[in-house]
């Protein structure tokens, strides 16, 4: 991975960590916020109760009596249910008279047992709305004298004077219903005049018929009472009375108290209310008995309904204080609840309600805001370590070429040694001059190194040449063959290597030198190959040597004293580690090959090969490097590791290619030698 990657992702970690903290940050404040809520709540409660403490009569209600709902739109009575809708989930059963639940399964088995009516209270009036499940209506015949003799709704109120009045709802078809004041037993009328103060329209449905009705609150006493029955009549010609189902129990003849919402509490808590608060106040039967604000229904837990739900308001019942939390439309309402007392006797609840979508509708712009910033931010940061790193990879790889370039594949330093960066102080420019006093030194040592063969050949060729003189003297005076002095013949033995191995190190030290003063030519290297394969011949008939290619017709360009020069020593390696008895073989081709990477025949390639043993890798890389030796067995001659390396130059000053490798066939080994045809 390079310096720049790295360095863009490690600033890219910590980048991101930016909006997650802010994200901590953010919902650490809105759990703050949102507990400094529920304080509030909880204050602004605890203040609306200590007002209601002692409030008795105002809490004071049957558990079972009917509750009216305050409803906002107008009602036209046409006997369907389209302005109902509101309290659709509302109706109570007139089978036992008790409110329904918010549980729907309980609402749609009451409504699927029997009848079912909804209270709702509109300006003056007083509106009903009764549902009747009957697989048989029996509508009034005239013919029939008594009014029980049909299908028909009872209604039974206290009036203003505290007197018990009985009316009877029925018709002779669907549409508007006849309403008479009955006698106690509901079979006569008492005057046979229509009621005209209480309308109502009679409709047909799938399952029986509904009835909506309105009568005025006024006919209703002080204490407000009155009950709905419903009567089936069996038979169109029996028509006998089958059934009454009412909202009173049928054991007691007491008619059900009506429970509206309080105007008197209203009228105390509704300066205490703020503009997204909802206020309710709940008797002990957790009735609803006030509500002030939150008319919102979605928000609401008061509107369109009777009873609040327990886990609401059960440890406020039980005289605690509590906080809810609620999920409603994707939402969150804060619920603080707080008991109101009659001396130690808890007689209600009060519940403030606020919707938080301010506190989140702040959060969430926040959060925008930092997701935003944070975007912007990793974008210019982003770039600005991109261009930065980019600028620090650049320098660095100029600095690398122009460190390579300053010296040769021989390790020779091809120019003066000026390396960029070097006036700047920063890491790079210190980088760069480290490198540059550390190929000075290098210079130094490698010009040094190449002075030494011409020191040595001077320094050590006079005093060999005396030795040799002297011996050659010493000889001549006492007249003796040098095959009969055996210590002379050693010391002669070791001139010759003296001599051989400063030639040696002289020709590997100036061959650059010599070469480039060198005459290149045109000439032909398959007649220059095959006569040089005979003369190898003539030369080591120890020997056998093979040649495979064409005899002529091949030119280069170069000098050919040279190329002998590099055959002899690839001859000389190849004699040296073949097996005794076993082949040496050169080989001139002019096509293809893929092992070398040539993909045409504008090449000339020499193979020589011999029998004998493989060369480990770690040799083969270091084979040209110079004054490295591999051999095993000891000989006469001295060996530096010189000759290919003097081969490999010759190879190169002729814009070739000297390669080794192990054959194939794990018999030998391959020299190649790729050279550019004319």
């Amino acid at each position: 991975m390079k310096l720049g990657t790295r360095l863009i992702i490690f600033s890219s970690i910590f980048l991101l960590l930016l909006p997650w903290l802010a994200y901590q940050f953010v919902d650490k404040v809105e759990k703050s916020l949102l507990q400094a809520q529920e304080e509030a709540q909880s204050m602004t409660a605890s203040a609306i109760a200590m007002v209601l403490n002692g409030y008795t009569g105002l809490f004071e209600m049957d558990e079972h009596a009917l509750y009216v709902y305050p409803i906002r739109q107008s009602i036209d009575i046409d006997g369907y249910d389209e302005d109902w809708l509101e309290l659709e989930q509302r109706y109570i059963s007139l089978t036992t008279g008790h409110s329904s639940t918010a549980d729907q399964s309980s609402i749609d088995h009451q409504q699927s047992s029997g009848s079912s009516l909804l209270l709702v209270n509109k300006g003056s009036y007083l509106y009903a709305y009764i549902r009747v499940k009957d697989d048989d209506i029996v509508y009034r015949h005239p013919r029939y004298r008594y009014l029980d003799s049909s299908d028909h709704v009872r209604l039974e109120l206290l009036d203003e004077d505290g007197q018990r009045r009985r009316f009877i709802l029925l018709g002779e078809a669907q549409g508007q219903v006849s309403v008479y004041e009955v006698e106690d037993d509901w079979r006569m009328w008492k005057s046979g005049q229509h009621v005209n103060a209480i309308y109502g329209v009679w409709q047909e449905t799938g399952s029986g018929y509904d009835l909506e009705l309105r009568l005025p609150l006024s006919w209703l006493s002080e204490n407000r009472r009155l009950s709905f029955s419903v009567a089936n009549v069996y038979g169109e010609n029996e028509r006998y009375l089958e059934s009454v189902v009412s909202t009173h129990s049928p054991d007691s003849s007491a008619l059900n108290p009506l429970l509206f919402q309080s105007k008197e509490i209203s009228k105390v808590i509704k300066n205490l209310s703020g503009s997204d608060s909802s206020i309710c106040v709940i008797d002990k039967y957790r009735r609803v008995r006030a509500v002030i604000g939150g008319h919102e229904l979605d928000t609401s837990l008061c509107h369109a309904t009777d009873r609040v739900n327990a886990s609401l308001v059960s440890t406020a019942l039980a005289g605690s204080g509590q906080v809810t939390r609620l999920e409603q439309g994707g939402e969150m309402l804060i619920v603080a609840a707080h008991p109101i007392l009659d001396s130690d006797e808890v007689i209600g609840t009060v519940l403030v309600s606020k919707n938080s979508r301010q506190i989140l509708s702040q959060q969430r712009e926040t959060l925008r805001d930092i997701v935003v910033a944070t975007l912007i931010l990793f974008a210019l940061v982003f770039f600005s370590l991109l261009s930065f790193s980019s600028w620090l990879a650049f320098r660095i790889n100029r600095l690398k070429k122009q460190a390579s370039a300053l010296i040769d594949d021989s390790g020779r330093f091809t120019t003066d040694i000026e390396l960029p960066d070097s006036s700047n102080r920063d890491e790079i420019g210190e980088l760069s001059r480290s490198f540059a006093s550390l190929l000075e030194k290098l210079n130094a040592y490698t010009r040094f190194l190449e002075t030494v063969p011409r020191m040595l050949r001077h320094e050590i060729l006079n005093p060999v040449n005396t030795i040799s003189m002297s011996l050659q003297n010493e000889r001549r005076v006492n007249n003796i063959e040098t095959n009969e002095n055996k210590a002379n013949q050693v010391a002669e033995n070791a001139v010759q290597q003296l001599q051989l191995i400063v030639s040696s190190l002289t020709e590997a030290a100036n061959i650059d030198e010599v070469l480039a003063h060198d005459e290149v030519e045109d000439f032909d290297i398959a007649a220059l190959l095959a006569e040089y394969v005979s003369s190898c011949r003539l030369n080591h008939p120890d020997t056998k040597f093979i040649y495979s290619g064409d005899k002529q017709g091949v030119h280069i360009k170069g000098n050919d004293l040279r190329l002998v020069q590099l055959l002899d020593k690839l001859k000389d390696n190849a004699i040296d580690f073949a097996l005794p008895d076993s082949e040496v073989v050169f080989e001139l081709s002019q096509h293809e090959d893929h092992e070398l990477g040539q993909r045409d025949d504008s090449s000339v390639i020499i193979r020589v090969k011999n029998e004998g043993e493989l060369i480990p890798q770690a040799v083969l890389d270091n084979l040209f490097r110079g004054m490295t030796s591999h051999r095993r067995a000891k000989s006469d001659t001295p060996h530096l590791g010189i000759g290919l390396y003097v081969a490999h130059q010759i190879a190169r000053f002729h814009g070739g290619k000297l390669q080794i490798t192990n054959r194939r066939d794990k018999q030998g080994v391959e020299v190649s030698l790729v050279l550019p045809r004319i």
